[in-house]
């Protein structure tokens, strides 16, 4: 099974935040990969909650970066997620030969990684990056853990709004849970507060009564399950806000450092939560509760339904090179090639002996072809590759997952190499590869007016399916 490696921590003093979402990737991909955590110093939360999802491997604090490197054999992809890991370091893993995926949330550091997540913004513009690295940036990649990912079976619209959580991360050093919570208290329509607090939490004792209660550690169902009862969320704009809002719970939000500056900015002119901004100037004695409780009744909500299926797809597609030498053949993805291949790539692709036996079949504009090729380092589904022998282009396939073991497969090949065998070696050549990755199936599409192409597969130990007005379908099982 294909590894991937998860690195990132938590303490009282960094919070749980990195943590928890970088687990949660873990969680979404466990299915499919072999995934193991490694952290600093984990404490009894975290290690139970590491135990629920995959293997951990503990490092010390005053060597874990070179022990880190020490475990990477080079075919594992590699998932960072804090602060210090510098540009450097990232090379140093990319030199080890592994994928690089690196989890952001300031954007202050040049990324070799392959691919960057940050769930929060959506401008692509505020990166440094490589060429061939990927964005995954805005809602569509929020990381939230599994049960934050379903659709609360719920009627929000005219309830009434009597039970608040505050919630402000385990560490909370500006104790912002007191404030809001002295604020609630004071507050006749609200009839119960939860606060969710860290382990190190010095409880109020001035607060301790029967209409305000404390909870700390609590799972992800568990917080899942007190949003989904809940009438509304005071929170920052971190981790904890995209977990309220995908149980579409009205949530009154601000920041009150750096990093969650941006996020907060994205999520209120979204109109996605009652804006509050910066946290530690707030006067909470010119706050109106009931506006607030009026202005969040026209806010949008949020559906993550797709998150797990979106990164499962990425994560298939990073297992696959960009580069792949084989048989005499070289697969190269369409996203590193220079400006003299992607045009014998677009002429090849024009030819009206190839054009034809496409689901477009009318000339593609080279302004065109440059566009979808810079889509391609943005979207998750699909890669293409160009086919060598040393220098000669052959032709073309991509390959799209459907699952960690299935994927739907394209292929055209110049027609001066038509009927020599070199489609029988590209298509040999290519399920040998996918073999060594796993994969168990292969579809294939073919017009319906299209004998030779229909003959060739079925020849190549594919087998007929399933048909439409337009298509031939076709599946080849790779494991026989």
């Amino acid at each position: 099974m294909r590894k991937i490696y998860f690195r990132a921590d938590a303490s009282a003093t960094i919070g749980y935040g990195h943590f928890i979402r970088t687990l949660a990737l873990a969680d979404m991909l466990k299915d499919d990969f072999d995934c193991t955590f490694f952290t600093c110093h984990p404490t009894s939360y975290q290690v139970e909650e590491m135990e629920k999802v995959c293997p951990f491997i503990p490092l010390q604090e005053e060597t874990h970066s070179a022990d880190f490197l020490s475990y990477l054999q080079g075919d594992e992809i590699v998932v960072l997620d804090n602060y210090f890991f510098t540009t450097d370091y990232q090379r140093a893993i990319k030199q080890k030969g592994c994928r690089l995926v690196c989890i952001d949330d300031m954007h202050d550091k040049h990324y070799v990684a392959d691919v960057v997540i940050n769930h929060g913004i959506t401008n692509g513009n505020l990166f440094s990056t490589e060429p061939y690295t990927q964005l995954c940036l805005g809602y569509a990649w929020a990381l939230l853990r599994l049960p934050f990912l379903q659709l609360p079976q719920i009627q929000r619209k005219n309830r009434k709004i009597e039970k608040a959580i505050v919630c402000f991360g385990g560490s909370d050093k500006n104790d912002l849970t007191t404030r809001f919570v002295s604020f609630l208290q004071k507050e006749k329509t609200v009839k119960q507060i939860i606060a969710i607090v860290g382990d190190k939490y010095q409880l109020d004792t001035l607060h301790c009564s029967s209409k305000v209660s404390y909870q700390h550690n609590l799972s992800a169902s568990e917080m899942s399950e007190l949003f989904r009862q809940s009438d509304i969320a005071f929170v920052p704009t971190s981790t904890v806000c995209l977990e309220a809002l995908s149980q579409q719970l009205p949530v009154v939000a601000g920041y009150y450092v750096d990093n969650q500056k941006e996020v907060y900015a994205e999520y209120a002119a979204n109109n996605l939560i009652y804006p509050l901004g910066n946290l530690l100037n707030l006067d909470f004695a010119e706050m109106n509760y009931s506006l607030i409780v009026e202005k969040t009744n026209s806010l949008h909500t949020m559906d993550f339904s797709l998150v797990s299926l979106r990164y499962r797809r990425l994560f298939q597609n990073m297992f696959v090179p960009i580069e792949i030498k084989k048989n005499g053949l070289k697969f190269v993805d369409y996203r590193i090639l220079d400006k003299d291949k992607q045009l014998l790539i677009w002429q090849a692709r024009n030819e009206e002996k190839v054009r034809i036996q496409m689901v477009h079949t009318e000339p593609i504009l080279w302004e065109s072809h440059l566009k979808f090729v810079d889509s391609l380092s943005v979207q998750y589904k699909k890669i293409y590759m160009a086919v060598y022998r040393e220098e000669q282009l052959l032709g073309s396939v991509n390959i799209e997952y459907s699952s960690a073991t299935h994927l739907e497969r394209g292929l055209f090949i110049l027609p001066e190499f038509w009927g020599n065998g070199d489609a029988v070696l590209i298509e040999n050549t290519l399920s040998e590869f996918l073999q060594e990755q796993q994969v168990t199936s292969v579809m294939a599409k073919v017009l319906r007016s299209n004998s030779r192409s229909l003959h060739f597969h079925l020849k190549l130990g594919y087998r007929q399916i399933s048909n439409d007005d337009e298509y031939d379908y076709l599946i080849k099982d790779l494991n026989k």
